[in-house]
């Protein structure tokens, strides 16, 4: 039996992190993960720049691309284009984003081993892996998923809507890569509550579809035919399907010694279905409140930050996805509304700030088609 001060199961982006931080603050930490690593994680692998700047070292060998533009089209139609001021935007493959996190731990790794029991005491929590490897430790971080297993076996497993998606990388032609490099597009319409994104990367697109609210029957059929509008081939592409485990209310996340991380509590938008900065966060959250000695004001804590960073998203997502045509003639074709959002993920606007502008951007977008 090995014996730490954390045990982390997951290796994802809020567990990796959650490593770091607590291996750099001179915890022994022990990271457990089912997959042998590096895995291929299946993500779009966008999110904010300014989601590096929680750590101190440099990301420059895995951010594969920071897109000049985002398009914007509904159901394949005529584009929108909207230049991105700066870079606010990182594209990432996440095997080698999660990994470039998790080489600056200086944790041990037990990888291709899958979590079958937990115990919580009193006084400190246990683990069996697959294969008969034992492991105690003060406390233990959940990263490991939306279907976390750690979370039923501890009894903080609960029911969250789950969105759908599904991706794949696919090396296209000249003429395909000349179309899409240096951009980001978002294809609106194409389902009732979702979007289909082509993601340009250093050498291949990321594609996909995701739906984030109601029966998703169609969901791969509508890919294939929406990708071929759009001059994307997806014969022979290898699919990658998960869930997304949408934030919804207020929920525990942490008795005295198992605390939850990323999309284990639930931590992604409703507008997106973004999470990668939720779980770096949390990740983070959960090493700062083990490392004071306060796990048990864990959950409280990452529910404030929920609170403030995925409620209004929640808000925002009610309306757009009721009235999406509407929405996005009026707001998504301003470019006011691309750099608000930008600011918004970033941490350059607040709350007040982002519901104020969309709601001017749709005002002043449906006054001028009068």
């Amino acid at each position: 039996m090995s014996r730490y001060d954390v045990i982390v199961v997951g290796a994802g982006a809020g567990g990796a992190s959650a490593a770091y931080f607590l291996a750099a603050a001179g915890a022994r930490v022990l990271v457990v993960e089912k997959s042998n690593l590096p895995r291929y994680k299946p993500c779009g692998g966008a999110m904010p720049r300014a989601t590096l700047d929680h750590f101190p070292f440099s990301f420059d060998t895995v951010v594969d691309c920071e897109p000049r533009g985002v398009v914007y089209c509904w159901q394949g139609g005529q584009p929108v284009r909207h230049a991105l001021k700066g870079r606010p935007i990182a594209m990432v493959m996440r095997e080698h984003f999660d990994s470039h996190i998790l080489g600056h731990a200086p944790a041990n790794i037990w990888d291709g081993r899958a979590v079958r029991s937990v115990e919580e005491s009193e006084h400190d929590v246990r683990i069996v892996t697959e294969g008969g490897s034992t492991a105690t430790a003060d406390y233990l971080i959940a990263a490991d998923g939306a279907a976390s297993q750690v979370a039923r076996m501890v009894g903080l497993w609960r029911r969250r809507p789950l969105a759908t998606a599904i991706e794949a990388e696919v090396t296209p032609d000249a003429a395909t890569w000349e179309r899409y490099a240096g951009r980001a597009l978002f294809d609106f319409g194409v389902l009732p509550f979702g979007y289909l994104w082509i993601f340009a990367k250093k050498e291949h697109l990321s594609v996909g579809i995701i739906c984030l609210k109601g029966k998703c029957t169609s969901i791969r059929q509508t890919l294939f035919q929406e990708m071929s509008h759009l001059g994307i081939d997806l014969a022979g592409a290898r699919l990658h399907g998960h869930p997304v485990p949408l934030y919804q209310r207020p929920e525990r996340r942490g008795p005295a010694r198992t605390l939850l991380v990323g999309d284990a509590a639930g931590l992604v938008d409703s507008f997106s279905g973004e999470g990668i900065r939720h779980a770096i966060v949390s990740g983070k959250m959960s090493a700062q409140a083990i490392l004071e000695g306060r796990p048990g004001d864990y959950s409280a804590r990452i529910e404030r930050y929920a609170r403030s960073m995925l409620g209004p998203v929640r808000t925002v997502a009610g309306i757009f996805y009721r009235y999406p045509r509407f929405c996005f003639r009026f707001g998504m074709q301003s470019p006011g509304t691309t750099g608000l959002l930008a600011n918004w993920l970033n941490g350059e606007a607040s709350k007040a700030q982002v519901m104020t502008g969309l709601l001017q951007s749709v005002i002043t977008g449906a006054l001028r088609s009068k």
